[in-house]
C-alpha cells in the first residue's frame, strides 16, 4: 500500500493513466479484503499533513479519488464522522478545496452518512469557501453536494439553525456556467417550496433575475446538450415559485415587454403566463391595463405564429387570473373583459381585414380562460356574431364570422370537456346550438365559388360533433346526412376529402350513428344485381364514391362488421359473365375490402381474424366455382386476373393476422384444397355443386388456365404461415421440390411466377439448416442451375432461381453468395444477360410475399451486405467486358439500398452512374437522375467534381424532342433545381445562362406537371446570384 501511495504522490496528472492505475489497485485490494480504508489512511497522513499545500492538495485528491469507488462497508458510522470532521476542518484549506469537494461528493453517496454530516457539511462551506472564486469543476461539485443534502436530508436543514437559504445565495452569486445556474435554478425552486425566504426575498430575486432574460447560445458541438430553452424553462420556474416575488417581478417584466428585443419580448411574456396564475388577482390588478394593451399589439403584430400564440397565451393566464373566486375578482373580470370585447367586436364589424383573426384568437383565449370568463365572452359577442354573419353579403366576411365562431367551439372543447361528470356545468354554447347548426349548415351547402366558406361550414359543424354531450345523437345523423350527401354529390375534391376525412374520425368517436345514417345511404348507391348495374350507373360513379369514401376511413369493426355481408351480397349480384361493367363493379368491391383491411391490419384491429371463417372461403368459392363448369373456354368475371390479385392481397391480410392454432387450420384446409382438390370448405350451394364437373387440380399440368391462376390464393396464404406452423406433409424437401418442378413446367406465366414466389417462402422460412443446405446445393446450385445453363426452360428456370436466390440472401445465408455469382456468370449471355441483370431488383427489391409482415425470416443489414458483396463485382465486370448489363443490375441495385449505403461508396460508383444514363430504360433513367439529386443534397462535393459532364446530361434530359419520357423530364429538372442551394457558387456559376436558356424551351411542355417543375427551377436559378451564406 505504501508502494502505491507514493507512487501516486509522484505522478504528475491526476488524471493520467498510470494516476488512475493506482487508483484501481488500491481500491481493489479494499474490494479483496487486502487491505483496509484505515490503513490506507494512515499511509497517507505525512502527505495530507504535509506543510507543503500542492502535497496536501495531491494526498486530499488521492483520498477522495479513493472513496469514490470504495466499498460501503468500509465507512461505517465512526469513519464517517472522522472524514466528515476531517474534510469539514479542511475547507479553510484554500489549496485543498477542489479535492475536498469531490471528496465530499463521494462521502455523501454511503448508507453511514447521517442527518448531522449534511448539516455540518454545509455550515462548512458556506463559513469556509468562497465558491465563485474556484473552477467550474469545483463549483459544479458544490452545487452537487447541496442538491444530494436537499434531496435526502431536507428534513434535518429545516430543523437546524444554519440559514441555509442566505448561505446559498452567496454561493450562487456570480455564477455564469450554464451547467451550474441548471442545478443551481433547481435547488432554488425547493428552497423556495420547503424553507421560509420571507427575510430572503430581495435577495434570492436579485440572485435569479439576474439572469432575465436567457441571452446563452451553445456553442457549436456543445457536449452536454444544454440549450438556452433549458436554462428559460428553469429560471421561469423559479420565478413562478412563490407570489412572494411579484412585487419586484411584475414592474421588471412590464418594462421588458416595451423592449425592442425580440427574445425579452417573448420570455417576458412567458414568464408572465406562467407567473399570473401564482402572483394572484392583487398583485397583477394594478398592472392590467398596461398588459392588455402590449398584449394586444403583440397579438396584432406578431411576425410569426408561434410568437401570437405566447402573447395569447399570457392574455389567457391573466383572465384566468382574474378569474379567480368569481365574487371577489368578478369586477375585475368584467372590467378587462369588456375592454377586449369592445375592441375585438370593433375589429370584427370589417371581418375581411387584418385584425379580425388575431381579434377572434383574443376573444377565444379569453374565452378558454375560466367557465366564468367564457360565460361572459360567449353573452356580448353570439347575438352580434351571428346577426353580422346572416346580414352580411360577402362570403369573405362570413368564413370571418365562422371562423371566430369556430374558436369558441374549439375554446369550449378545451375548457367543458374536463368537467363531464358534473352536471351542474353548463356550456355556455347551448342556447346557441340551434343557431350554430342553421349557420354552418347554410355556410355548407351555400352555392358559392368560394369553397373556403363552405369548408367553414364543414368543419364547423364537425367541431360541434367533437364537443362532448354538446349534440343528441339525432343531431349528429342529421350533419352526417350532410356529409353523406357531399361526398356522394359534391364536384369539389377539397371538399369532398374534408368531408371524407371527417366522417372517418366521427367513424372512431360514433361508430354506431355512422352504422344507422350513413353506411344504408351508402349501400344504396351500390348496385345489387345485373338489372341495376348499367351504364349510368358506371359513368354517374355514385357507387365509386361511396366505395373510396369507406375506403378512406379506418373503419371499426361494428362498422366492418356490418359492411362485409353487404359487400358480399353485392358480388353475389353480379352476372358471372365477363364484360367491362361487370368486371369493373367486381375489382372496385374488392378494392374496397382490401383497402379497409390494410387500414385496420395498420391500426392492429383484432376482429380481422374472424373473417377466415367467411369472407376467405366466400371468395375463394367466388373464384374457384367458375373453374369446376364444363365451358372453360368460356370467361367469368372472377377468373379476371385482376380479381384474382385483389382477393390474393385480401387473402394475405387475414392470414397474416390469424394466431398459430389458426393458421394450423386454415393452412390445413388451403393445402388439401390445392393439393387434393378438396373444395368441402368452400360454401357451394347444392345448385352450384351440381354444375361442378370438373375436378380443382391446379398444380396438374393439365388443369385449365383458369384453374392456374388461382395458384396465386395458395401462395398467399402459404407465404404467410408463421414459422412455427408445421407443414401438413411428411418431406419439406419433396414438397418444394414439387413445387419447383410444377413452377417450371407450367404454360401459365402467371402461375409460375406465384410458385416461385411460395418456394422462395418455403426456402427462406425453413428452419432445418442441414436440411436447408443439402436441398440447395442438389436441387438449386445443381439440378436447377442445369436447367438455367441450357434446356428449354432457361426463362422459367431463371425467374424461380432469382426468387430462391432472393430467399437466401434475405436471411444472409452464404449459399445466397453463391447463387448470386451463377447469377452474374449470366450477365453477358446474350440470350438471357439482360433478364439476369433485371433480377437484381427481384433479389435486393422489397416485396410483401417476403417481408417481416408476412413472417420471413430477414436478417439486418442484409442490404448493406448484398451490396458490399455484388458491387465491387458489378464494376470489375463492367470494366472487363464494357457490357451495359452490369450497369443496368447496378441501376437496380442502386435503386433497391437505402441512401446511407449508397452515399458511402460514391467515388468508384459515380463514373458508373454517369454511363448508366445511356441505358434506354427510362425506369432506369429517373432512378439515376433521382441518385444524383440524392448525392446533390448529401454530398454536393462529389457533383462539383463531375459538373461539366452532369449539367450537359441533365440538360438533355430536359427536353422532349430528344424522346424523354415526362418523368425523365421532372427528375432531371427537379436535380438541376437542387444544384443552386448545394453547389458552390464559383463552381455552378458559369453554367447559368446556359442552364437558363434550355430550362427556357421546357417552360412549353406538353405537360403540365413538367412546365411547373421548369418555373420552379428556373426561379432557383435566377436566384443564384452569390454564394450562399454559411
Amino acid at each position: 500500500m505504501e508502494r502505491f501511495v507514493r507512487s501516486y504522490m509522484v505522478t504528475e496528472n491526476d488524471a493520467s493513466e498510470e494516476a488512475c492505475s493506482i487508483v484501481s489497485s488500491i481500491t481493489r485490494s479494499m474490494h479483496d479484503g487486502e487491505v483496509s480504508l484505515l490503513a490506507f489512511i494512515t499511509q497517507l497522513e505525512e502527505f495530507l499533513t504535509s506543510e507543503e499545500s500542492s502535497i496536501r492538495a495531491k494526498g486530499t485528491g488521492l483520498l477522495s479519488a479513493v472513496l469514490k469507488e470504495c466499498p460501503q462497508e468500509q465507512v461505517n458510522v465512526a469513519a464517517a464522522n472522522v472524514l466528515v470532521d476531517f474534510y469539514c476542518e479542511r475547507l479553510s484549506d484554500v489549496s485543498s478545496v477542489p479535492e475536498l469537494i469531490h471528496g465530499l461528493v463521494s462521502l455523501l453517496q454511503f448508507n453511514s452518512f447521517r442527518d448531522e454530516h449534511a448539516v455540518k457539511i454545509s455550515k462548512s462551506i458556506f463559513a469556509s469557501v468562497n465558491v465563485q472564486s474556484h473552477q467550474q469543476t469545483t463549483r459544479h461539485g458544490v452545487f452537487q453536494i447541496f442538491d444530494m443534502i436537499l434531496q435526502s436530508h431536507l428534513d434535518a436543514l429545516k430543523r437546524s439553525e444554519i440559514d441555509f437559504v442566505g448561505g446559498f445565495i452567496h454561493v450562487m452569486d456570480g455564477e455564469k456556467d450554464p451547467r451550474n445556474l441548471l442545478m443551481a435554478f433547481s435547488l432554488v425552486k425547493i428552497m423556495i417550496r420547503e424553507f421560509d425566504i420571507s427575510q430572503h426575498i430581495e435577495s434570492l430575486f436579485e440572485v435569479t433575475f439576474c439572469y432575465f432574460p436567457i441571452t446563452f447560445k451553445p456553442p457549436p458541438d456543445d457536449p452536454y446538450g444544454i440549450t438556452a430553452d433549458d436554462l428559460k424553462i428553469a429560471l421561469r420556474e423559479c420565478l413562478s415559485a412563490t407570489p412572494l416575488f411579484s412585487k419586484n417581478v411584475m414592474p421588471l417584466l412590464l418594462e421588458k415587454l416595451t423592449s425592442t428585443s425580440g427574445n425579452a419580448k417573448k420570455d417576458s411574456m412567458e414568464t408572465l403566463a406562467a407567473c399570473a396564475s401564482v402572483y394572484g388577482i392583487d398583485a397583477i390588478h394594478p398592472f392590467v391595463e398596461d398588459l392588455w394593451e402590449y398584449l394586444r399589439d403583440e397579438t396584432f403584430n406578431a411576425p410569426d405564429d408561434s410568437i401570437e400564440v405566447i402573447a395569447l397565451e399570457a392574455i389567457r393566464s391573466i383572465v384566468a387570473t382574474l378569474s379567480v373566486g368569481v365574487i371577489k375578482g368578478s369586477d375585475r373580470l368584467q372590467q378587462f373583459l369588456k375592454t377586449a370585447v369592445s375592441e375585438c367586436m370593433e375589429n370584427l364589424k370589417t371581418p375581411e381585414l387584418k385584425l379580425s383573426r388575431p381579434s377572434g384568437k383574443i376573444l377565444k383565449y379569453c374565452a378558454m380562460a375560466s367557465d366564468p370568463s367564457y360565460d361572459i365572452i360567449i353573452l356580448a359577442t353570439m347575438h352580434g356574431l351571428l346577426d353580422q354573419y346572416r346580414s352580411s353579403d360577402l362570403a369573405t366576411g362570413k368564413k370571418a364570422i365562422l371562423e371566430v365562431l369556430m374558436e369558441y367551439i374549439d375554446a369550449a372543447r378545451h375548457l367543458y370537456d374536463i368537467y363531464l361528470d358534473d352536471q351542474n356545468v353548463v356550456n355556455p354554447l347551448v342556447p346557441y346550438k340551434d343557431d350554430l347548426l342553421e349557420v354552418f349548415g347554410s355556410a355548407l351547402l351555400e352555392v358559392n365559388e368560394y369553397s373556403e366558406l363552405r369548408l367553414c361550414g364543414l368543419r364547423g359543424l364537425f367541431d360541434m360533433i367533437l364537443l362532448r354531450q354538446f349534440l343528441s345523437d339525432n343531431e349528429v345523423g342529421i350533419i352526417l346526412q350532410h356529409f353523406t350527401q357531399i361526398i356522394l354529390n359534391e364536384d369539389d375534391r377539397d371538399i369532398v376529402k374534408k368531408a371524407v376525412n371527417y366522417l372517418g374520425k366521427v367513424a372512431h368517436l360514433k361508430p354506431r350513428i355512422v352504422l344507422e345514417v350513413t353506411l344504408p345511404t351508402f349501400m344504396s348507391q351500390l348496385p345489387s344485381n345485373y338489372e341495376t348495374l348499367n351504364l349510368s350507373n358506371i359513368h354517374g360513379a355514385k357507387y365509386i364514391k361511396a366505395l373510396e369514401a369507406f375506403s378512406e376511413i379506418p373503419i371499426e369493426p361494428i362498422l366492418f362488421e356490418a359492411l362485409v355481408p353487404e359487400i358480399l351480397e353485392k358480388l353475389d349480384g353480379i352476372h358471372f359473365s365477363l364484360s367491362n361493367l361487370n368486371v369493373e363493379y367486381a375489382r372496385a368491391l374488392l378494392r374496397s375490402l382490401l383497402s379497409l383491411l390494410i387500414k385496420k391490419s395498420s391500426l392492429n384491429h383484432d376482429d380481422i381474424s374472424r373473417y377466415v371463417n367467411t369472407l376467405v372461403p366466400h371468395l375463394i368459392a367466388k373464384c374457384v366455382g367458375p373453374t369446376l363448369e364444363m365451358d372453360v373456354s368460356a370467361k367469368y368475371v372472377f377468373c379476371d386476373f385482376e380479381i384474382v390479385k385483389i382477393t390474393a392481397g385480401i387473402i394475405s391480410i387475414i392470414t397474416r393476422n390469424l394466431g398459430v392454432s389458426e393458421q394450423a387450420v386454415f393452412f390445413a384446409q388451403i393445402f388439401e384444397l390445392f393439393t387434393q382438390g378438396n373444395t368441402s370448405f368452400l360454401p357451394f350451394s347444392e345448385v352450384e355443386k351440381s354444375k361442378h364437373v370438373i375436378p380443382f387440380r391446379p398444380l396438374s399440368p393439365e388443369s385449365n388456365s383458369s384453374q392456374k391462376t388461382l395458384t396465386f390464393f395458395f401462395t398467399s396464404s402459404v407465404c404467410h404461415i408463421r414459422p412455427e406452423v408445421p407443414y401438413p406433409v411428411p418431406d419439406i424437401s419433396d414438397f418444394l421440390s414439387g413445387i419447383m418442378s410444377t413452377s417450371l413446367s407450367s404454360t401459365s406465366e402467371e402461375q409460375q411466377l406465384s410458385l416461385a414466389q411460395l418456394a422462395a417462402s418455403v426456402l427462406n422460412k425453413w428452419s432445418q439448416e442441414k436440411e436447408l443446405e443439402a436441398f440447395v446445393r442438389k436441387n438449386v446450385l445443381g439440378e436447377l442451375l442445369g436447367h438455367l445453363t441450357s434446356g428449354s426452360f432457361r426463362k422459367e428456370s431463371l425467374n424461380l432461381y432469382l426468387w430462391l436466390t432472393k430467399a437466401l440472401v434475405l436471411r444472409t445465408h452464404s449459399l445466397g453468395n453463391e447463387c448470386m455469382d451463377q447469377i452474374m456468370n449470366l450477365f453477358e449471355d446474350p440470350a438471357f444477360g439482360k433478364q439476369a441483370s433485371e433480377g437484381i431488383s427481384v433479389i435486393i427489391g422489397d416485396n410483401d410475399i417476403l417481408s417481416k409482415q408476412s413472417f420471413s425470416i430477414i436478417k439486418l443489414l442484409y442490404k448493406q451486405r448484398f451490396f458490399n458483396y455484388i458491387m465491387p463485382k458489378l464494376i470489375e465486370g463492367f470494366k472487363r467486358s464494357n457490357n451495359d448489363n452490369y450497369l443496368i443490375a447496378l441501376s437496380h441495385l442502386l435503386r433497391n439500398v437505402p441512401k446511407q449505403i449508397l452515399l458511402s461508396e460514391l467515388s468508384p460508383l459515380f463514373p458508373l452512374l454517369i454511363q448508366s444514363l445511356s441505358l434506354p430504360d427510362p425506369n432506369l433513367q429517373v432512378s439515376t437522375i433521382d441518385t444524383f439529386y440524392l448525392i446533390a443534397l448529401e454530398a454536393p462535393h462529389i457533383i462539383s467534381e463531375h459538373i461539366s459532364t452532369i449539367i450537359p446530361l441533365m440538360l438533355s434530359f430536359v427536353q422532349s424532342t430528344n424522346g424523354n419520357s415526362m418523368r425523365v423530364r421532372i427528375s432531371s429538372l427537379q436535380c438541376l433545381g437542387a444544384f443552386p442551394d448545394t453547389i458552390p457558387f464559383d463552381v455552378l456559376y458559369p453554367f447559368k445562362s446556359k442552364v437558363l436558356k434550355e430550362i427556357g424551351n421546357a417552360l412549353d411542355d406538353k405537360k403540365r406537371l413538367v412546365r411547373k417543375e421548369a418555373v420552379d427551377c428556373r426561379s432557383r436559378w435566377f436566384l443564384f446570384t452569390g454564394p450562399k451564406p454559411n
